[in-house]
């Protein structure tokens, strides 16, 4: 997660330009010191060498490496008995390298604490708001003291004190106003009652309705059922009266059996365009037919026996009219493409 940098404070502004001016004092006295000890060596180099001239001595000869070493790293400090001032150079560098670690490390601490003293006051101030008493949390309705049965029912050890306040409130408002809290808790029931009788209506109607829906496609059943028995007992009558007859030049169009329920209802009326696969299929074969009847295997053998067109044109076409002979030929290749169809399914 990325650091936060929150605007600092205006005292969290005045300690940080407090720290920053301490730091620029003691980068000065540093300085101070580094000069006092350069102006110290020159002072003993100097009174070494008005010495040495007041006694008669020559200064001593430098040598190539020792100006070249001079202009380099500048004169060389003065002789001292003092072990400070003989090994100060080294010792100093290293404590000034180990202050600057220890203050870098202050700083680097010090603003993460203040990161983090700043993340807790935010939290803080956010989580002030975090309790919210139940009459202040909504404006969408009045809360009634006579309704709220559950919430008075709670343990008070584990409400805070504002909801405590709340539950000592709402009870003492019900124990001065018994008779509103008995009338309130007199409509609670009735209309509870009210509820449930009209929901126990609902159920008993929807019960009701389902029911005679029932009864209705049941009779409707029974009903397709008689139709196409009598249906069939009529298309099986017809076929005999067929197959006795033997006068030429008398049947037409609608005088053949066709298996329809449309030959049973409009014998005078059927024609070419009532030989449809549905119809076909719908008196064949119906989808509500009982156990008792034949198989579909029988049934559909049966029929292709009496429409095949060699054994129709042997035995019926003689005594269908010449006129209606090809109509009569259509009707039957019709009816023998939708058998076949039924059996090779």
């Amino acid at each position: 997660m990325p650091k936060l940098h929150l605007k600092r404070t205006p005292e969290e502004a005045a300690l940080h330009e407090l720290r920053k001016k301490e730091k620029r004092e003691k980068k000065r006295r540093r300085r101070d010191r580094g000069s006092y000890h350069d102006l110290e060596s020159e002072s003993a180099h100097a009174r070494k060498h008005s010495r040495a001239s007041e006694l008669g001595q020559e200064p001593e000869r430098k040598w190539a490496s020792s100006d070249e070493d001079e202009e380099q790293y500048g004169p060389k400090p003065a002789a001292s008995s003092n072990s400070y001032a003989s090994g100060s150079h080294k010792p100093d560098r290293d404590q000034l390298e180990t202050e600057k670690d220890d203050l870098r490390f202050k700083e680097r601490l010090f603003d993460a604490y203040a990161d983090d003293e700043r993340l807790d006051s935010l939290e803080a101030r956010m989580n002030d708001f975090a309790h919210v008493p139940d009459r202040w949390r909504t404006a969408r309705k009045p809360i009634n003291a006579f309704e709220n049965d559950e919430w008075l029912r709670m343990d008070p050890q584990v409400m805070d004190e504002e909801e405590y306040a709340e539950w000592i409130r709402m009870g003492m408002y019900r124990k001065t106003h018994a008779n509103e809290y008995a009338e309130a808790q007199r409509q609670k029931a009735a209309k509870a009652a009210r509820r449930a009788e009209e929901k126990a209506r609902r159920e008993e109607t929807a019960r009701l309705e389902k029911a005679a829906e029932e009864e209705r496609q049941t009779k409707k059943r029974e009903r397709s059922r008689r139709q196409w028995a009598e249906a069939r007992d009529g298309y099986q009558a017809r076929w005999q009266v067929l197959l006795s007859r033997s006068k030429a030049d008398m049947l037409e169009f609608c005088d053949i059996p066709w298996p329809i329920f449309h030959m049973a209802k409009h014998r005078s009326a059927v024609s070419m365009d009532d030989l449809t696969e549905e119809a076909i299929t719908a008196f064949l074969l119906p989808v509500d037919a009982g156990e008792s009847e034949r198989s579909r295997k029988e049934v559909l053998r049966e029929t292709f026996l009496r429409f095949h067109p060699d054994k129709f044109e042997g035995r019926i076409m003689r005594l269908v009219r010449e006129s209606e002979r090809e109509a009569v030929r259509q009707g039957i290749s019709r009816v023998v493409v939708v058998l076949n169809k039924l059996m090779a399914e």
